[in-house]
């Protein structure tokens, strides 16, 4: 059994300041989607939130939530936080931004990640790195401890000094699972085109 992090935390400045999470979408709140998906496979799920203020607006979804120690930081911060509070021996990440999540692709990566017996797997889709719809073990806490104390607060950073497994897109395109899950929401457009996708 592997636990569910959903990183809350984010100030949507390109969402004009809305909390992503509560955007409506499908007929439910975006960290609905990502919750609704976690469940299945995770033994608990749960939020990292910037604030005691942002944790009172989830109450009612059947989410506990964590207080970021540093918000502000970004998602290293916020995954310090999870790492910090976790009683898994994985972890499953993902923003709550992401309505497209997919359990199947977190088991296809829990499955890299064991076989290759690294630290993490971490999807590349379109050439680019997916850090936060990743797996990782609970071992990777000291390296985020040292990022943060040495100020390095990117997720680059971080993979930098981490045995982690590249999943490529070929390997979720052979499973019949879309590329779609590490699509995140950060502007009006990409949410209303989001909310097209949900309700065809």
């Amino acid at each position: 059994m592997i636990g569910g992090i959903i990183l809350a935390g984010g100030q949507g400045r390109r969402m004009g300041g809305l909390m992503k999470a509560l955007l409506p979408i499908g007929g439910q709140f975006m960290i609905e989607h990502v919750r609704d998906n976690m469940l299945p496979l995770c033994g608990s799920v749960t939020a990292v939130v910037a604030s005691e203020d942002q944790a009172k607006l989830l109450t009612g979804l059947r989410l506990p939530c964590l207080i970021d120690t540093a918000p502000g930081q970004g998602p290293l911060a916020a995954l310090h936080t999870a790492f910090e509070y976790n009683c898994y021996s994985t972890l499953w990440v993902s923003a709550c931004d992401m309505p497209f999540v997919s359990n199947k692709a977190a088991v296809l990566l829990q499955h890299q990640m064991e076989k290759s017996g690294s630290l993490a797997a971490v999807p590349e889709v379109n050439g680019q790195l997916h850090p936060l719809h990743a797996v990782y073990r609970a071992e990777c806490l000291e390296q985020v401890e040292r990022c943060l104390q040495e100020g390095d607060y990117s997720m680059k950073g971080f993979l930098k000094r981490i045995n982690y497994t590249r999943v490529p897109k070929e390997k979720f395109e052979a499973a019949g699972i879309s590329r779609s899950f590490v699509d995140n929401i950060n502007t009006p457009e990409q949410y209303e085109e989001a909310r097209r996708r949900k309700e065809v």
